[in-house]
């Protein structure tokens, strides 16, 4: 029998799709008769949505737009369905793009969400009674913070929810003394601690209890360059997950076989893929790469319908050795991440993932220096990439093997500047930020 936390993860995908059928009818009347920002936008459109394959005849739903509506109705928005009296938690999104968006649950809704985050964990290789130190930012209402750790209860482990504001040596000297087997955080979070680990605490994080790792908020997880890296500081298994605070936190993770993440979200999403540029809806099979939309199945309190989140990935494949049939995604970055190089579409964690390659005689941190507007040049893109040690900043031979290494990959040229070991702010309780926009 396959090792999962919920059965329906390996359902089969035509009985999930009848599912998912009922759910949206029910989710449709229910939004269309309590959201007046739904109401308005569908109009009589939206009473003809009997199927998931009517749902590409209404217009997509966008975060401005909910934003919007969050300032037109205070505090919760035109797109609210439930009473205030049945809210039993508000969270926040980070706010990294503009303002942040708030996102009410009821008592159901974080049912919903735990089921999903619970299955993503299990997925990552958790397991009930297992210590986990949550190193993720707590601060803000940030979803991956508080819900996350609402997830890892579900899931029946223990928490040890220092956060990331607790900074480097607290965190570790935690770790050392509680002994925990796993740790969930930012990629660059990971990366940090374990670079830091000797220094704080006189050995390798190789000698420290952590055994496995959840990694997300961050696109590069699942980059084998980076995950590598991680691999070795820590001698543990580090697997990638991802979602959004929209929907709840968590919803996609990879499995032991680590060849792209699940869909962890049966009976909660419906998940569109669309081309970015036509915004036309595009085959779920393997090879196909666009921007997820999601369309809630069972929300109460903020239901969302085709909302576009932003995110670029491509479709690795169906079926999986682990036995889910959830198909599997890679990320690439949000689409407003992207920078296009001469015709070439480029993401920032790719750029991260051929640097990485030349570790560990540079760290891996990095800033790609945008000095044009918007996402479009003909210019080589300049990289400010951190040398590991003073010495070698300015290595004009090895800034050379980067700028050949980034134009063999990825086919865009680069302006590589080799800079001293601490020269790049590390994030800490922050996402890690590649893109640095300046003035010159």
């Amino acid at each position: 029998m396959a090792d999962v936390f919920d059965p329906v993860e390996v359902q089969p995908w035509t009985e999930i799709q009848t599912w998912h059928e009922q759910l949206l009818q029910e989710q449709m009347a229910y939004v269309l008769s309590r959201s007046d920002f739904y109401r308005a936008k569908f109009g009589a459109a939206g009473e003809r949505v009997t199927s998931l394959s009517d749902l590409s005849d209404l217009p997509f739903t966008t975060k401005d737009e909910i934003r919007e509506s969050l300032l037109a109705r205070p505090p919760l928005g035109l797109h609210i369905a439930a009473a205030e009296d049945d809210i039993v938690q508000i969270q926040s999104s980070s706010g990294t793009t503009g303002m942040p968006t708030f996102v009410a649950a009821t008592a159901r809704d974080i049912q919903t969400w735990n089921s999903m985050g619970a299955r993503v964990f299990y997925a990552n290789g958790f397991r009930p009674k297992d210590w986990v130190m949550h190193a993720y930012a707590m601060g803000r209402g940030f979803v991956g913070g508080l819900v996350n750790i609402e997830h890892l209860q579900h899931l029946g482990c223990c928490i040890i929810p220092l956060g990331a504001e607790s900074g480097t040596e607290r965190l570790l000297r935690a770790i050392d003394h509680l002994k925990p087997v796993a740790l969930c955080a930012t990629p660059s979070m990971v990366s940090h601690l374990g670079a830091q680990s000797m220094e704080v605490l006189g050995k390798p994080a190789t000698d420290l209890s952590i055994r496995k790792i959840s990694v997300g908020g961050e696109p590069g997880g699942g980059e084998e360059q980076i995950r590598g890296a991680m691999e070795s500081l820590w001698n543990a298994d580090v697997r990638d997950m991802m979602g959004g605070a929209d929907f709840g936190s968590t919803y996609w993770a990879e499995c032991d076989a680590k060849d792209g993440m699940h869909l962890c979200s049966q009976g909660a999403l419906h998940v569109e893929i669309v081309n970015p540029d036509t915004l036309e809806s595009l085959p779920i099979v393997e090879g196909t790469t666009g921007e997820l939309v999601y369309t809630t199945l069972a929300r109460e309190a903020t239901p969302l319908i085709r909302y576009r989140m932003g995110d670029i990935v491509t479709v690795v494949g169906s079926g999986c050795s682990c036995g889910r049939t959830g198909y599997r995604i890679k990320a690439h970055g949000r689409a407003d991440d992207m920078l296009i190089v001469r015709g070439v579409n480029v993401f920032p964690a790719a750029i991260k993932e051929v640097v990485m390659q030349f570790a560990p005689r540079v760290t891996g941190y990095l800033k790609i220096d945008v000095d044009f507007v918007g996402h479009s040049t003909y210019e080589p893109l300049s990289l400010r990439v951190e040398s590991s040690s003073e010495s070698s900043a300015g290595d004009a031979a090895l800034a050379s093997s980067i700028e050949a290494a980034i134009r063999d990959a990825l086919t865009v040229k680069a302006s590589v500047v080799l800079v001293p070991l601490g020269s790049i702010e590390r994030p800490g309780a922050q996402k890690e930020k590649l893109i640095e926009r300046v003035t010159r």
